[in-house]
């Protein structure tokens, strides 16, 4: 009988241990598979970035490669944050997929040698293997942006004079610096806040998930605070106040464009800096969020609302996905995580309108950044566990 019991007790305790062991023997599978999917040659895209496809909202839906450097630059920033609570094993690997991602970023910088990056490679057309709308370029040349500028730096092994000028020229392109906003809400067109877009010739323009990256920039690199710091930080809790980041996603961010991705940028910022003006807004995005959880059908929107969740420190169901081809036979290949609206500076109520014009929608994929989101969501969910016990 005792010894019946002890081994009842031996598989007992095994099982428990099942969801760990699995958690683990997938978060190595996702590490190399996530390496292995680094391009390894120069091509349709160069080497170090991930493969990133793009097609058109309207019929023909085009759908064709794309080489913007935004899902590198966001997968190698997602990993590097993730590297210090993997095994040492996986952290060599994440830290050479991040060293093979920088020898891209030097082809989408500003040609002057300036630290301010574009989507496309510097002076390339727009919207590559488009039908029409990339033989535009001298009328829709793409400039140097705030996005992928702060997180190629983010991702970066960079110094200190990069972050230094880049924010300068993000104070620089500000709104009310040499132009106002007309693109949003007229109750916040006073607000000196933060551009998506850094040229000189370009409005002003709010996007809430670029403007949580831009200060996620500047708290991490321990940049000086500013003014427009401080009040981009007000557009974004009166933006929570009002709870636009439900209502009118799109029109607060263009690019962005939904909820849930909305919530997964508010709660990566709260999660990483104490923003006191935000905190007053927790039990709202959790509540938010937990209503969003319960509707979502797409896989990376249950998983990024989890990880939202974990951020915010509230509870969360376990997302049971046993294998990375069980992942691969989900719907995460129709997850759009950044769209890009032609509308998006627009003056309102143009923008209202073509915002949701889908011929002039574009609409970006990225397998391998999707495996980090769920490598990351499993990464945080296993070091609340270790904490809780500890």
């Amino acid at each position: 009988m005792k010894k019946l019991l002890c081994i009842f007790f031996i598989l007992f305790a095994g099982m428990g241990c099942l969801p760990a062991q699995t958690d683990s023997a997938l978060i190595s599978a996702l590490v190399k598979d996530i390496e292995a999917s680094q391009v390894k040659q120069d091509g349709e895209f160069y080497r170090g970035m991930f493969e990133a496809y793009r097609e058109c909202d309207g019929s023909p839906h085009n759908y064709q490669p794309d080489n913007n450097i935004f899902f590198t630059a966001i997968t190698a920033f997602t990993l590097n944050k993730l590297t210090p609570h993997l095994t040492d094993e996986d952290k060599a690997r994440t830290t050479n997929i991040s060293k093979n991602a920088a020898a891209a970023y030097p082809y989408y910088r500003n040609p002057n040698g300036k630290p301010y990056y574009s989507f496309w490679p510097a002076n390339s057309p727009i919207l590559p293997h488009a039908f029409f709308i990339n033989r535009l370029s001298g009328m829709l040349a793409q400039g140097d942006d705030s996005d992928d500028s702060v997180m190629i730096l983010l991702a970066s092994d960079n110094n200190d004079n990069d972050n230094i000028t880049l924010k300068e020229r993000l104070i620089q392109t500000s709104n009310l610096k040499k132009r106002k906003i007309n693109s949003t809400f007229k109750k916040y067109r006073d607000i000196p806040a933060y551009s998506t877009y850094l040229g000189d010739n370009m409005h002003p323009d709010f996007d809430l998930a670029v403007q949580c990256n831009i200060l996620y920039f500047n708290f991490e690199k321990k940049l000086p605070l500013v003014a427009q710091d401080s009040a981009t930080i007000f557009l974004l809790s009166e933006i929570l106040k009002n709870r636009e980041y439900m209502t009118r996603p799109v029109y607060v961010s263009p690019s962005y464009v939904k909820s849930s991705v909305l919530i997964y940028h508010i709660a990566r910022l709260m999660d990483a800096f104490d923003i006191t003006i935000l905190e007053l807004y927790r039990e709202q995005l959790i509540d938010d969020a937990v209503k969003l959880l319960s509707k979502a059908t797409n896989i990376m929107d249950r998983i990024i609302l989890r990880t939202a969740l974990i951020r915010l420190g509230a509870e969360v169901p376990d997302l049971s996905i046993n294998s990375i081809a069980d992942f691969e036979r989900t719907d995460q290949n129709k997850f759009v995580f950044f769209q890009a609206r032609a509308a998006f500076a627009q003056p309102t109520p143009v923008k209202q309108i073509f915002l949701h014009f889908n011929y002039l929608n574009y609409s970006f994929y990225c397998k391998a950044y999707n495996k980090a989101l769920w490598l990351e969501y499993l990464v945080l969910k296993n070091r609340n566990v270790n904490q809780q016990k500890n």
